[in-house]
């Protein structure tokens, strides 16, 4: 019999903003491009970045997202005043976050969360 999880202490992919369970990410086609990731039911949008070493670009596709794929109004945007943002080490095969000063272990895989604080 496996012993219960907290649920404070479950690791499963959770939005930092409202604590849903999130789907995996899946691939979505956008006017760019496709990327990898998904919306949480509270307007959170997250991008996942397998390797790591994309992250620049990740964001920058979060943000599209977030604003429905109109680049002119994500480039306005200044964080903490229309929008807040997250980063978090993810492991893809166990759908799994880790904050990023977590030493326990060391995914190169990152995922990143943007939620506006109002649509644009």
């Amino acid at each position: 019999m496996r012993p219960k999880v907290r649920e404070d202490k479950d690791e499963t992919a959770r939005c930092p903003f409202c604590r849903r369970f999130l789907k995996v990410p899946e691939e979505i086609k956008t006017g760019t491009g496709e990327i990898l990731g998904g919306r949480c039911e509270c307007g959170a949008v997250y991008v996942a970045d397998p390797t790591g070493h994309n992250m620049g670009e990740a964001y920058l596709d979060a943000l599209a997202y977030a604003c429905g794929g109109d680049w002119s109004v994500c480039n306005t945007l200044a964080p903490d005043e229309r929008y807040r943002e997250a980063v978090y080490n993810y492991d893809p095969r166990s759908h799994k976050l880790r904050e990023p000063k977590d030493v326990r272990r060391d995914y190169s895989g990152k995922i990143i969360f943007v939620k506006l604080d109002k649509e644009c």
